[in-house]
């Protein structure tokens, strides 16, 4: 398997082949390429980027806590 880094951009885990280090006010940080490129597009195109990113960082979330719901219930019973 493939090591993977951590993309603070859009904050999930990558292959490290699609990953670059990219320069932050913070200092050189882990930036997967898909953003990179996004970011490299029209505002419309970047918005549109952004949206998807949103609703899947949601939607993960809401997975994360329906499973802690079910742990939850599981460990009362």
């Amino acid at each position: 398997m493939s090591e993977m880094q951590f993309c603070y951009h859009c904050r999930f885990h990558h292959p490290k082949t699609q990953m670059r280090r990219y320069l932050t006010k913070q200092g050189y940080r882990w930036r997967c390429t898909r953003s990179i490129q996004a970011a490299r597009q029209s505002l419309g195109m970047r918005e549109e980027f952004g949206r998807f990113q949103t609703e899947v960082n949601r939607a993960e979330a809401r997975r994360k806590a329906q499973y802690i719901h079910v742990q939850r219930a599981v460990q009362r019973d």
